[in-house]
């Protein structure tokens, strides 16, 4: 009798959303405690800033995928165009889709969220666009000064083995901040002046809104 074929293991997934949370942590939470330690409080301002900057060094991880998966990304939105979604996103978003842990450490994978997100704004589709170019830029630029704001918000000495004082880390965050305002600020005119919300639901463009207005409160 033929032996009968071993079963495919499967491999562990969570969600990509539950994957989200654990980065935003790993770069949030050191400090929280670095800043404890130091300090012995929990300062509110301290608390938002250095969440801001977790979320912001993610994003940046994801606008890496944009710039080297480009191609990939426009090929997946023509494929979800074809299926009818234009102007709206797909049925679960990536996000609450199950990945496995190499899945949530490769950059390929991420870039489906620029794929899905070029429904609701094709720019993002195409290398061209102003909204492909400042998100892949601040990809690279903002990353490093972001993580230097966490250093310099938890200790008030500065860095001193970059021979950085609290003064210079904060006139780069103000730079940095300005700039993420004022790109965020563009984008949102783009958007506008090229009519990419029109044929959208409201949520749809609701989306389009929370997902960008963080960088506009919070610089």
């Amino acid at each position: 009798f033929p032996r009968p074929r071993p079963r495919p293991r499967r491999r562990p997934a969570m969600l990509a959303f539950v994957w989200t949370v654990f980065f935003v942590l790993l770069g949030w939470a050191p400090f929280l405690w670095w800043h404890w330690e130091k300090h012995g409080v929990v300062n509110p301002m301290h608390v938002v800033l250095t969440m801001f900057n977790a979320i912001n060094v993610l994003i940046c991880f994801w606008e890496h995928s944009l710039w080297l998966h480009r191609a990939n990304i426009k090929k997946e939105y023509k494929r979800l165009k074809r299926r009818g979604l234009d102007k709206r996103l797909p049925t679960p978003l990536c996000l609450f889709q199950p990945i496995t842990t190499r899945q949530a450490f490769s950059y390929r994978y991420w870039s489906v969220i620029w794929s899905q997100y070029a429904l609701l704004d094709p720019s993002y589709a195409d290398q061209t666009s102003f909204g492909f170019w400042i998100d892949s830029g601040n990809g690279i630029v903002t990353m490093p000064v972001t993580v230097l704001l966490s250093f310099g918000a938890t200790f008030d000495d500065g860095l001193v083995g970059l021979n950085l004082s609290p003064k210079t880390i904060a006139k780069l965050g103000l730079v940095c901040n300005y700039q993420m305002l004022y790109g965020t600020v563009l984008y949102f005119a783009n958007y506008l002046l090229n009519e990419h919300w029109r044929g959208a639901s409201r949520n749809s463009i609701l989306v389009v809104v929370m997902a960008n207005c963080i960088w506009i409160v919070f610089p």
